[in-house]
């Protein structure tokens, strides 16, 4: 009998012990890079001295209405070594206003949450630590409402016709620091504003489903059309600024692979200057080269994915954590190559949030049983799930996510659809449901890798990503 290998695969909340064929190759994390001895003075002087930008005492003074946005508790998918990086740097922050005498009640913070669920003071205390929340909320700590007209501005539309619409503390703040995590290639740089504090009429244009998808990650950055379209909005948005002699000011920061991760540098200034700085930090941290693809790709999916924060796991959520934070994790080409497959274990139980999850349920119930198709139903339902009022209204006021958010979840993996031949579902104890998502149901990863076999031969090549903490396999070249 051929030799096994035996590894731990994340399964939801727990982890499963499982023999993988001798031959298969397993991918790990790339070792943690050094944290900074002393974030908070990092913090300090990348205030004092920023990417192409002016230092923060010559920003604000006495009188200036200043605005902290920040990311929601959505991300890093785990929570990171306490204290929070934005608790951290919104501290600092506020200590330094203070210096330069600006009144604390100029001061609002904003977590940038877009068409994500709004979070209670209570929530948002975990990331900001309860002196903060205790002390702003809730009159100037809240959430931005994608739906709140009177407080947006249209900054009209780019050249390819993207309509641009955000917050309007964007325009109006003397000036706006914008707190950053940037704990994938996905996020930071104008991402942070041009999604984080937009609405569905924006983001609609960059977050639907492209039928011409040429399965460039978005996981990488210097490539993906998805980081295009934002970086052609925000400059339309940073040239706007600039004629009130205005601009964003972003403090990113990269954290390692340590388990809880722990924060490896600090960049702040001018968003295009800084995240550059960011992504090349990130990318030394988290990309692990990988010579070819592989026939078969195996990943283990945790309860705690990023739109589950705080709250429960569904299986469009599984579905999501699967084709977009495992198989979508690459750069250059897709871990498992044209036609293959790919196995992922989670229970994926039927389960839904009844407040922070509504409209995933009726897409789940109503529409997924008579079409599956991602582009078909954004076509047919997205803006009917945008503006039904009763999920407007739980967006607003009941923590709900918004009516879109499962439409633009399900239209992200149509890529993988394409891509693969056939995606299973390890461990699935609700088969009804893996196959209402897409994927084919197993009691065990070693029954899916034996029906792999059996479709790709059994001298098919074979490669486990362990996984967390998240990781970008670099795959072969152009």
């Amino acid at each position: 009998m051929a030799a096994k290998k035996e590894v731990h695969i994340v399964y939801g909340n727990q982890m499963v012990n499982v023999d993988l064929p001798g031959r298969s190759e397993i991918l790990r994390p790339p070792a943690p890079l050094p944290p900074l001895s002393d974030p908070v003075e990092a913090i300090r002087k990348s205030l004092h001295h920023p990417v192409d930008h002016d230092p923060i005492s010559d920003l604000v003074g006495p009188g200036s209405k200043v605005t902290i946005a920040f990311d929601d508790p959505v991300i890093p998918q785990i929570p990171m070594k306490r204290p929070d990086f934005r608790e951290l740097a919104i501290t600092v922050l506020l200590e330094e206003l203070e210096k330069l005498n600006v009144a604390p009640g100029d001061v609002r913070l904003i977590c940038a949450n877009a068409l994500h669920r709004k979070f209670t003071n209570r929530e948002l205390s975990t990331i900001l630590g309860d002196k903060i929340a205790l002390r702003f909320g809730p009159s100037r700590l809240f959430c931005h409402d994608a739906e709140d007209r009177e407080n947006q501005v249209f900054f009209g539309e780019t050249q390819r016709g993207l309509e641009i619409e955000l917050n309007r503390a964007v325009i109006e703040s003397d000036q706006l620091f914008y707190v950053n995590i940037t704990s994938l290639p996905f996020h930071g740089g104008w991402k942070s504003i041009m999604v984080g504090l937009s609405t569905f009429r924006s983001i609609r244009h960059h977050h639907r489903p492209f039928r011409g998808a040429s399965g460039k990650s978005v996981m990488d950055a210097k490539r993906s059309s998805f980081q295009k379209l934002l970086w052609e909005m925000g400059d339309v948005v940073d040239k706007e600024l600039a004629r009130e002699n205005k601009r964003l000011f972003t403090i990113e920061s990269v954290l390692n692979t340590a388990q809880p991760q722990e924060i490896i540098a600090v960049h702040a200034g001018h968003i295009p200057s800084v995240h550059e700085k960011t992504l090349d930090r990130l990318y030394e941290q988290q990309v692990v080269d990988v010579s070819e693809q592989a026939d078969v790709g195996i990943f283990g999916i945790p309860d705690q994915a990023y739109y589950s924060n705080l709250s429960k796991i569904n299986p469009i959520l599984v579905r999501n954590q699967a084709l977009s934070y495992a198989f979508g994790l690459y750069h250059n080409r897709p871990l498992i190559r044209q036609g293959g497959i790919a196995i992922f274990a989670h229970p994926c139980l039927r389960q839904f949030h009844p407040l922070n999850h509504p409209s995933y349920s009726e897409l789940y119930d109503r529409i997924l049983p008579e079409i599956d198709d991602p582009y078909e139903i954004w076509d047919l339902y997205a803006e009917d799930f945008a503006h039904r009022p009763e999920y407007v209204h739980k967006y607003r006021y009941a923590y709900g996510f918004h009516g879109s958010h499962p439409l633009i979840l399900w239209g992200q993996g149509a890529f993988a659809f394409n891509h693969l031949s056939r995606i299973f579902l390890a461990g699935a104890q609700d088969r009804e449901a893996a196959q209402r998502i897409g994927f084919e149901p197993f009691n065990k990863v070693e029954e899916a890798i034996a029906e792999a076999e059996s479709t790709l031969g059994n001298d098919c090549s074979i490669v486990f990503a362990d996984m967390p903490p998240m990781y970008i396999p670099s795959v072969g070249k152009d």
